[in-house]
């Protein structure tokens, strides 16, 4: 693995050990809603309710995989033992549904415990502090009054009706932070919208194609990997045009998860109601998870092959520069970019690459304030931030193509001195006669 320069102080997303994880951080930016439509129900729930539930399917806690914050074998015998003590547990948050089926959000751990203890019996008690007595027991091997102990245990939920929007529901959940490290946004999302998506995100993040064009530098084990790949998804079906005005990219990437949960059918209605919005405007440009692996594999191939290991990064090859973190705007611009990119654009691209590489690091580094860095950093959430980063290397591809002028005594004087990096661009596309100019390399809208 090669690693990222020591020098780099750029804020990073962490793993699950606390550790940097190779992606750079973005602000997140809590959106206000209106307090009155929350309504949560306060509920005891009996420990044989909850095992209905898990047997019935009507209750979801999927495994939010942490590495060595999942509790192992001795921390869920320390629970089962803390039930058979009648020791009060904390509180379990859930959403539920229009069909009373429950997410569990909060809770996870000690769901994922009790299903592998009563119902699965996939571990035997190890580790007890009071009851060593019942070391090596499965749940049918216990003494029956223990057994009756558990199974009688009561838990208090809050239970976040279906009343409350799903962004609101978000936003509580942002806010828990009962044990070990508060879950991400993506955690969120994989608890809230499991389904279909969580698992294609979970399977690409695991593929040889991902690792080799992060050069294997992304830590996965709190889903840094799968929002990369969500946000490459969410642009690639719905568009750069699409993103919402007020810059919300949480309910972007969320609804994205939701479509995704209905291809292929996507269904109108209930595609509306997972998107608490109007559909009749909406163009979803694929429809299928095959369509998606594909866009995704080839990708990451063209990434692999134009930019090594530094693909999706600030850093550009051949200028000297140490590798920087996985930056989250690249990786979703450049994926959709070179996914949709026609082929003898893409190997006029190749063959230009020396270009390539000279034009994005003086957009990136020496252009005026409104420079490449802009639009993928600081203003990266917003809708002209969105548009403008589209629009940068969009044109940047398309002048590097056609080698008309002297890089370093044309291009680069003009990018360097106008101090509006997208302005300049525009101004040397235009000057290029049109006879010359090459198709344009891929078809987001931009306005």
């Amino acid at each position: 693995m090669t690693e990222i320069s020591a020098n780099d102080h750029t804020p990073q997303e962490l793993a699950a050990d606390g550790r940097e994880a190779g992606v750079e951080s973005d602000e997140y930016i809590p959106f206000p809603f209106d307090a009155e439509k929350i309504s949560i129900s306060d509920k005891r729930v009996p420990l044989e309710t909850l095992v209905r539930r898990l047997k019935q399917g009507t209750i979801s806690a999927p495994l939010i995989q942490r590495g060595a914050g999942i509790w192992n074998d001795q921390q869920q015998s320390r629970l089962i033992e803390s039930l058979m003590l009648r020791i009060p547990v904390p509180l379990f948050y859930v959403a539920e549904d229009e069909d009373v089926n429950w997410k569990v959000v909060d809770g996870l751990q000690r769901v994922t415990a009790i299903r592998r203890y009563v119902l699965g019996q996939e571990f035997v008690l190890n580790g007890l502090e009071f009851l060593r007595e019942l070391e090596g027991c499965k749940f049918d091997d216990l003494p029956q009054k223990y057994q009756n102990r558990i199974l009688e245990t009561e838990f208090q939920f809050a239970i976040i009706n279906p009343s409350t929007p799903q962004k609101v529901q978000r936003n509580i959940f942002k806010r828990l932070n009962t044990g070990g490290l508060p879950l991400t946004a993506q955690e969120i999302r994989h608890a809230l919208y499991h389904g279909p998506s969580a698992e294609l995100l979970a399977e690409l993040a695991r593929s040889e194609d991902f690792r080799t064009a992060t050069a294997e530098s992304v830590n996965d084990s709190r889903m840094a990997g799968r929002e990369l790949i969500l946000r490459f998804f969410a642009f690639l079906i719905r568009g750069a045009d699409s993103y919402p005005k007020n810059g919300d990219m949480d309910d972007f990437l969320s609804g994205t998860m939701q479509i995704i949960n209905l291809m292929p059918e996507l269904p109108p209605k209930e595609l509306a109601t997972a998107l608490d919005a109007d559909i009749r405007d909406m163009k979803i440009r694929y429809s299928t998870h095959d369509q998606l692996k594909e866009l995704f594999y080839l990708a990451m191939k063209r990434a692999i092959e134009l930019f090594g290991d530094h693909a999706f990064r600030k850093s550009v090859p051949n200028q000297n520069r140490k590798r920087t973190p996985v930056n989250k705007s690249l990786f979703e611009a450049w994926s959709v970019i070179l996914s949709e990119m026609e082929e003898a654009t893409y190997q006029a691209l190749s063959e230009n690459r020396e270009r390539f590489y000279s034009l994005l690091e003086t957009a990136t580094y020496q252009a005026g304030n409104d420079d490449l860095t802009r639009f993928i950093s600081r203003d990266s959430h917003k809708y002209q931030g969105v548009i403008k980063r589209y629009r940068i290397l969009e044109n940047i591809t398309e002048i590097a193509i056609k080698n008309y002028y002297d890089l370093e005594d044309d291009v680069a004087t003009t990018i360097k001195r106008e101090p509006d990096l997208d302005k300049a661009l525009l101004i040397i596309l235009r000057s290029i006669p049109a006879a010359v100019l090459p198709p344009r390399p891929i078809s987001t809208p931009v306005p």
